[in-house]
């Protein structure tokens, strides 16, 4: 049995992921802050108790990318009993200076007070140890969770530490940021659009994948990506890896878009 769980918090409407297998569980990305990472612990302790019964699963975190929404709860993740996070090598890398830049802006901002009382005013605090997925070059890092094999594929494109969750036996890919609906891509200084269409394109190669989870936004399919990828494409052939605005696609259907939620997908 397998549980894969898509759960959205606010601040930034950030998706975080919960899989569980039957021998472990893995959260994918820790959320904006404590609180977030606290409820993810509490709701993969329970599917894990539904899986192995009392005392639950061992739990791994893996993170997509070096961005505060993203990782600020995985110092929070890893005191509450993650036993090892996962991540790029670039990650591991740039966390600190990160969490440095993350931390000013966030303190500068318009995030909500009660958001900001979370946060340790020491951006180290943010720093957790990891085990890079990319020691070799090229392949991918993998995971046995108990019937439910994990692949870690580093890319790049939105950030310089991307990183992708591939659920090979599920048709499942948690992409990070790689991939945005409803709202714009977010292009910034440390992105590279050739990087980025290049990592869709790797996306699509999966042949066996038919839902792809977005760092923002409710899953889209292939057809959401190959339209995503034609307009990084048309970004790039008039600016080039310049920081641009890229349009915002809306997933058709009815979908649940309040925040927070959390959806099943197996």
């Amino acid at each position: 049995m397998t549980h894969v769980h898509v759960l959205t918090f606010s601040p930034a409407k950030v998706n975080c992921g919960i899989i569980v297998g039957s021998d472990r569980t893995l959260l994918v990305d820790a959320g904006p802050g404590p609180a977030a990472a606290a409820h993810l612990l509490e709701r993969a302790g329970r599917l894990g108790e539904e899986i192995a019964g009392e005392g639950g699963q061992d739990i791994d975190l893996v993170l997509t990318h070096d961005h505060w929404d993203h990782f600020f709860g995985a110092a929070e993740a890893v005191s509450s009993g993650v036993s090892t996070v996962h991540a790029s090598s670039a990650f591991a890398a740039d966390q600190e200076a990160s969490a440095w830049i993350a931390l000013d802006a966030i303190s500068r901002g318009d995030e909500p007070s009660e958001y900001r009382r979370q946060l340790p005013t020491d951006p180290t605090e943010f720093v957790v140890d990891v085990s890079p997925v990319d020691a070799s070059p090229g392949e991918a890092g993998t995971l046995d969770l108990g019937g439910c094999p994990v692949e870690f594929h580093v890319l790049g494109g939105h950030s310089t530490a991307d990183l992708v969750v591939r659920l090979p036996e599920l048709g499942i890919v948690f992409t990070g940021d790689l991939v945005e609906e409803a709202d714009p891509p977010q292009a910034g200084a440390d992105s590279s659009l050739s990087e980025w269409a290049a990592s869709l394109r790797t996306l699509l190669s999966f042949a066996e994948a038919n839902v792809f989870v977005p760092g923002h936004g409710v899953p889209v399919d292939r057809d959401f990506v190959t339209r995503q990828l034609a307009d990084l494409e048309g970004m790039r052939s008039d600016q080039g890896d310049s920081e641009v605005a890229l349009p915002g696609r809306v997933m058709p259907g009815d979908h649940d878009r309040a925040v927070p939620r959390e959806v099943r997908l197996v």
